[in-house]
């Protein structure tokens, strides 16, 4: 009986059918970032702390909170989000 090792590449081609990626603003500065808590446990204070790095690094930034209580609870406020804030950085825990 031979033995074999199978290996599988996550790389693939993108897939994004709502159209380009956004391009990345080259500072932060003046913008508007929203900073999504997506409910796992502990990126309620790893965002908190961003924010304060975020106030410190970039002044003249606004920072603005959105919660969803619950990672696999759908966030209803995703376009009131997007219509408020230039960038988004969305918390991940654990």
């Amino acid at each position: 009986m031979s033995k074999s090792i199978h290996v599988f590449s996550p790389v693939g081609e993108p897939n994004n059918l709502l159209g380009e990626l956004a391009v990345r603003p080259s500072s932060l500065e003046n913008l508007r970032i929203g900073l999504l808590d997506n409910g796992k446990e502990f990126s309620d204070g790893v965002l908190e702390s961003l924010a304060e790095l975020l106030r410190i690094r970039f002044p003249n930034s606004e920072q603005k909170f959105w919660r969803k209580g619950y990672p696999a609870k759908l966030a209803p406020f995703l376009t009131e989000m997007a219509a408020e804030t230039d960038v988004a950085i969305s918390g991940v825990g654990h």
